[in-house]
C-alpha cells in the first residue's frame, strides 16, 4: 500500500478542511488521519513531512487517551482529545471508523468553538472520514 498516495475522495475533503480552517479563528493546520497514524488529507500550510509527523502525534495521543479509559474510566474509548503546548494547542476527535480529526490552533483559540465545528464537520460528513484496517501484504513467504 503506497500510504502517500491520496484517493480522489482524499483530494475530495480538501477543501472541506479548508472550510473548517477558514472559518474557526485561530485554527492553523487541519488533519485527518487513520487510526495507526497515517495522514488521509490535509490542509495547505502542511508539506508532506509535517502532515506525516502531526498524524504521527494525534495518532499516539490518541492511543494514550484510550489507554486512559479503558483503565480509569468507562473503557468505551476515548472522545476528544487536547494538548496545550506553548504557542498552541490540539485537539483531536474520533472521524469515523478507524480515523481521527485533528487541528492544530492558536493557544488563544476559542476551544469550544474549534471542538464544535470538528464535531459539526464529522456529523456532516463522518462516512467519507473513515479508514479501513490495513491487512499485511501476501506474496512472500512469512515464516
Amino acid at each position: 500500500m503506497n500510504t502517500d498516495a491520496l484517493s480522489t475522495t482524499d483530494r475530495d475533503l480538501d477543501w472541506l478542511l479548508e472550510n473548517l480552517r477558514e472559518k474557526t479563528p485561530g485554527t492553523r493546520h487541519v488533519l485527518v488521519l487513520t487510526r495507526d497514524g497515517l495522514k488521509m488529507c490535509f490542509t495547505t500550510g502542511l508539506d508532506q513531512d509535517k502532515a506525516d509527523q502531526l498524524a504521527a502525534l494525534a495518532a499516539g495521543i490518541q492511543s494514550l487517551s484510550l489507554s486512559a479509559s479503558a483503565e480509569f474510566g468507562d473503557g468505551i474509548g476515548a472522545g476528544q482529545a487536547m494538548v496545550e503546548f506553548a504557542g498552541g494547542l490540539l485537539l483531536i476527535v474520533p472521524a469515523g471508523e478507524g480515523a481521527h480529526l485533528a487541528v492544530v490552533a492558536d493557544e488563544d483559540a476559542e476551544v469550544g468553538l474549534v471542538g464544535h465545528n470538528m464535531n459539526e464537520l464529522v456529523e456532516q460528513i463522518g462516512v467519507y472520514l473513515s479508514a479501513a484496517p490495513r491487512h499485511p501484504e501476501s506474496g512472500g513467504d512469512h515464516t
